[in-house]
């Protein structure tokens, strides 16, 4: 590869020439100041990315509890339901039974025809 321009564009992590005993340039001084700025500003955007990133991880993370919580509730309301609808199938099943709807009637105080009702006085 041809150099085709000068040293002084390259840049490096290390200076090309020792430093003199008397006169250490500081770590501040080596940095172009545009490239010092980028730098901030790079590390500026990357701390915001990752504040903005952690409050999303809270905030879906609370989301998911919430909705876990309501899907346990749901979940026990769907028990019973369950339950409530078996025992009426059950009651739908023994309604059916000619003989039983016979008997709620005698206990609601209806007869058949030529029947009698006879009402006895408990005793005291």
């Amino acid at each position: 590869m041809v150099n085709r321009g000068s040293m002084k564009k390259i840049v490096s992590f290390r200076p090309s020439q020792p430093s003199q005993s008397g006169q250490e340039r500081s770590s501040r001084s080596l940095l172009p100041f545009g490239v010092r700025c980028r730098r901030w500003i790079w590390l500026v955007v990357m701390v915001l990315l990752l504040i903005w990133s952690g409050n999303q991880l809270f905030v879906q993370a609370k989301a998911i509890h919430t909705k876990e919580e309501a899907l346990l509730e749901k979940k026990k309301q769907l028990v019973q339901l369950q339950k409530e609808r078996k025992k009426l199938k059950q009651d739908l099943n023994r309604l059916r039974d000619e003989q039983v709807l016979f008997e709620l009637a005698r206990n609601m105080g209806y007869k058949k025809p030529g029947e009698e009702m006879l009402q006895l006085k408990e005793l005291e």
